[in-house]
């Protein structure tokens, strides 16, 4: 059943019909719909007020400009971000630092950066009523709130544990007069470095290349150069090194110097080492230092061999040089542990010279070894590592066979355990001690008996009876570290500053850790390796079916011929040649073959690139 209405309500609504309006409307037109307006922020007396927006109109947007920290419903806001009059709006000024200290990265220096002498009261730039407004802040000038006095600097840099050197007046300069840009308040001291020793060498250490005959006549020392000393003569001092001083940082921390680094010496019995640093010849000779991290200074006497090196001399093998005034006939050997000096020629032998090589005449199907592949290919030095490996097996070994044994409870003489291993597994130690011997024999035949232990201890492992009885473990591991001192010591014999210096060679290999110096006619059929440099001295040096390989550069004169097998040249840097007829040429990883002949040409890694 429906509600009757009353009057008063029927007389409202009439009201609201507006019936007096309805013939203002075109028939079939609508009246226009409410205004669109969008929302608005207005800032005013430090206040955020925010109006909704009507009629479908957009949001207002705030965001802040630093320092203002702006917070919608507690959630700050960091970029343009609407809002709604029901948000809770609220903000804060950043207060930024009126200073700052900081540290440089190796502790050193203290930096003071002023940004403002005074910190002022803030408040909000008035804004709007505006859809997108930014919050901003400005300073009250007239109201101080903080000013920056020295104690302030002062209480951060004790804060900061900054206590060497501060410098107050700088601090005081900046707050009065600011720059606004970091200055030094506080700085260490650097560590005074030290000085590294050093060694002051007093006489040449290679031999000049004015070997040949002079005028017709052959003078040992003067035409070739020798360096030599007198005894009593001064042939080196060792400054010796001095330690920093060390410093500190600002925060008070030591800074140590880079520790100085000491020079090693040791003096062979011609040489007498004094407490200040002088080296000293205490005997005639030509003087010599060698080895590595360990340097050791001797005066190096002479072996020398007025005719021929042949059946009749035998072998040489010579802790000193070694001077041959005849041939190196047909499967000879000389190993020097210093230079060798050859006036005649050398027919398929070889040499080898911790220190540098000089051959008058021909060098014919030999092997010529100086400095470090002296040392390589010395027979002392290869049967010494040989045996070192050997015996070291051997002893590992044997204590594995005890172990066994013990395990078993059973026992055996330590010597019947080395005669079994040497029967079966080991057969190869009882000829390496025999080639051991060989060698040393030709050194004590030249009153060499500085060896003589060595072939004492070694000599048990060739008499079995007497090795079963009386050899123990310490025994073998005694003849172990015998060796190693033996391998070590030929190791430290190489000198620096070699070089293999030839007058010709045919069907030869020479290897040297410094240069390679050809003087007269050239090379044949021949592997010339060096570490430095390969030089031909003579316009008409010739290199014909040759490989040459070298650390540096090869200076070369005459590379192949009309007809006969090409030359290889291979250098790190550069190949200069005065002719070509054909060959290969590498430098580094670059090679080109030349079949055409060509002049006065020098390649180098651009040269083969272009032309690749």
């Amino acid at each position: 059943m429906k509600k009757q209405i009353t009057e008063s309500e029927l007389r409202t609504l009439i009201h609201q019909l507006n019936i007096d309006r309805d013939n203002e409307f075109p028939e079939g037109e609508l009246p226009d719909p409410p205004t669109k307006q969008d929302g608005t922020i207005r800032i005013r007396n430090q206040q955020i007020s925010v109006q909704d927006p009507t009629g479908g109109g957009e949001r207002a947007v705030i965001y802040p400009m630093s320092p203002v920290k702006l917070y919608v419903n507690d959630e700050e806001v960091v970029w343009e971000s609407p809002v709604k009059a029901a948000d809770r709006v609220t903000w804060k000024v950043e207060e930024l630092p009126l200073f700052e200290i900081t540290i440089s990265e190796d502790k050193m220096f203290a930096y003071l950066l002023v940004h403002a002498k005074e910190r002022y009261a803030t408040t909000l730039v008035d804004a709007g009523p505006a859809q997108r407004v930014i919050v901003r802040a400005q300073d009250d000038e007239k109201l101080v709130l903080k000013t920056v006095q020295l104690a302030d600097v002062v209480t951060e840099l004790e804060a900061k544990s900054i206590k060497a050197r501060i410098e107050f007046a700088a601090i005081q300069r900046e707050l009065l007069d600011p720059t606004y840009k970091p200055i030094v308040v506080a700085s260490g001291k650097e560590p005074v470095e030290g000085q590294d020793a050093m060694l002051e060498i007093y006489f040449p250490q290679q031999v000049t290349s004015e070997f040949f005959e002079v005028d017709g006549l052959i003078d040992y020392r003067n035409h070739l150069r020798i360096p030599t000393v007198q005894k009593g003569e001064v042939m080196a001092r060792k400054i010796p090194m001095q330690e920093g001083v060390a410093g500190y940082d600002v925060l008070g921390n030591l800074t140590l110097p880079t520790p100085p680094k000491d020079i090693f010496i040791m003096g062979k019995p011609n040489v007498e080492l004094t407490s200040d640093g002088f080296v000293i010849a205490k005997a005639q000779g030509r003087p010599r230092v060698t080895g590595g991290k360990i340097k050791t200074f001797d005066v190096s006497t002479a072996y020398v061999v007025s005719g021929n090196v042949d059946i009749a001399t035998g072998n040489i093998v010579f802790s000193g040089d070694v001077v041959v005034y005849g041939d190196v006939t047909d499967n000879m050997i000389i190993e020097s542990l210093g230079n060798v000096y050859i006036y005649g020629n050398v027919f398929n032998s070889t040499i080898t010279a911790t220190g540098s090589i000089n051959a008058r005449g021909n060098v014919v199907a030999s092997k010529l070894y100086s400095g470090y592949f002296g040392v390589l290919f010395n027979r002392l030095y290869h049967t010494s590592k040989l045996l070192c490996d050997y015996i070291e097996k051997l002893l590992s070994a044997s204590r594995m066979l005890e172990q066994a044994l013990e395990a078993k409870r059973q026992s055996v003489r330590y010597g019947q355990i080395v005669q079994l291993l040497l029967e079966t597994k080991m057969k190869e130690i009882i000829p390496t001690i025999k080639e051991l011997h060989a060698v040393i024999s030709n050194i004590q035949h030249i009153k060499q008996s500085e060896y003589e232990k060595l072939k004492e201890l070694s000599d048990i492992f060739s008499q079995p009876t007497k090795l079963i009885e009386s050899a123990t473990y310490e025994y073998v591991r005694s003849f172990l570290a015998l060796l190693q001192d033996t391998h070590k010591e030929v190791a430290r014999m190489q000198e620096e500053n070699v070089e293999i210096s030839i007058s010709q060679s045919q069907n030869s290999e020479l290897k040297s850790n410094g240069d390679i110096v050809v003087h007269r006619d050239g090379v044949l059929l021949c592997e010339l390796f060096s570490a430095r440099n390969i030089v031909f001295h003579s316009s008409h040096s010739i290199c014909r079916g040759s490989r040459l390989e070298a650390g540096d550069s090869i200076l070369a004169k005459i590379i192949g011929g009309q007809t006969g097998a090409i030359s290889v040249l291979k250098a790190k840097r550069k190949v200069q040649v005065r002719k070509m007829y054909s060959g290969r040429v590498c430098i580094g990883k670059y090679c080109k073959d030349y079949f055409e002949p060509i002049d006065q040409v020098t390649f180098d890694i651009q040269m083969l690139k272009r032309n690749g």
